[in-house]
């Protein structure tokens, strides 16, 4: 099938604003029709960290057939390891606006960070426990990184659930961060259990899986005037490019792989909404002590699923710390934190 060349002329976009259209599916390379190199002075690329400079990308043969222009690239996300390109081709930024000066600004909220320690962060198989499913190592001892990818025990993750439960305002938007899909999926059913509300859909999940249900999901969560879904389960998909005005938790059940992501992941609650002076966020990985850790990958052996012995679920303990935090990761103290308040009050 030929399809038709939809490129608007230049006279069009001088004179309408109009976007030119210029990819034909049978040419191997970008078809930019009558417009010559030098004809745009000036190039702006959003979100420049999304490939846009790969060498092998479509996105890099535009540039470069543009390469007269001025090109300004524009992104939120730091420097990460799967976006090297970017920066090989930008160069080093020329203007930084840093979170901190975001926050003095009054453009982004600071946060509070509650720290839970359970007794059950790390496991060791006993005899008297129960093995459902796969094959325990005897005397490994499991750390965070290996729970709900290597060995799932579900007391543990519902212990989890309901400590975060009982201290939220339950009516209050919150993104719960877990391990994999499987594990975002059997922590929504595990709040859904647990919810004072009545609606079926109070929580849902939202993972790069759940397609368009997912996606409407994630609209209405975004929509301020709407209450359902309150709370979101995710692995991956939501820790960037989500714009939600109105979270007050985030959730953290899964390791954080670098502090990179972890400011990533605060992003989500950073901005200013009336009435939200700060948000708050709920660790049970110590993630915002994180500066490099390994990234657990899922096994392809097949999970090992553990039941607790009887009584082990009731005598789960857990302690909590609560700390105050610049949104640049940078500790403030108590005082401090009470005394910007009322400044975010007059600012939003």
């Amino acid at each position: 099938m030929n399809l038709p060349i939809t490129s608007s002329p230049p006279k069009t976009v001088a004179t309408k604003n109009a976007i030119p259209e210029n990819g034909v599916p049978s040419k191997p390379s970008p078809y930019f029709g009558e417009y010559p190199p030098d004809f745009f002075d000036f190039i702006v690329i959003d979100e420049c960290h999304r490939g846009g400079a790969n060498d092998e990308s479509t996105w890099r043969d535009i540039l470069t057939y543009f390469s007269p222009a001025v090109q300004l690239g524009l992104t939120a996300t730091p420097k990460r390891q799967d976006n090297v390109d970017t920066y090989a081709y930008f160069g080093e930024p020329v203007f930084i606006y840093s979170l901190r000066e975001g926050i003095n600004d009054g453009f982004l909220t600071p946060f509070k960070v509650k720290q839970v320690s359970t007794t059950l962060d790390e496991y060791v198989y006993t005899p008297d426990d129960r093995l459902i499913e796969g094959d325990i190592e005897v005397g490994r001892r499991y750390t965070e990184t290996d729970f709900n990818k290597i060995t799932e025990i579900k007391e543990r993750e519902a212990h989890r659930v309901k400590i975060f439960m009982d201290q939220i305002d339950q009516t209050e938007k919150t993104l719960v961060f877990c391990s994999t899909q499987d594990h975002a999926l059997a922590v929504r059913d595990l709040i859904n259990q647990m919810k004072t509300s009545h609606d079926p859909n109070y929580c849902a999940r939202v993972t790069a899986n759940d397609g368009l249900i997912g996606e409407q999901f994630l609209h209405d969560f975004q929509d301020n005037e709407k209450t359902i879904p309150t709370i979101l389960t995710t692995s991956q998909k939501l820790s960037t490019g989500v714009d939600a005005r109105n979270i007050r938790n985030i959730v953290l059940m899964r390791p954080i792989n670098s502090m990179i992501e972890f400011k990533q992941i605060i992003g989500r609650g950073t901005r200013l909404y009336e009435g939200e002076d700060y948000f708050t966020i709920y660790d049970f990985v110590r993630a915002h002590h994180t500066s490099t850790t390994r990234n657990g990958r899922a096994s392809l052996r097949p999970k090992i699923k553990v039941k607790l012995a009887d009584g082990k679920a009731r005598t789960i303990q857990h302690m909590m710390v609560t700390s105050f935090w610049h949104p640049d990761g940078t500790p403030m103290s108590a005082q401090q934190f009470m005394e910007m308040l009322p400044l975010f009050q007059e600012r939003s």
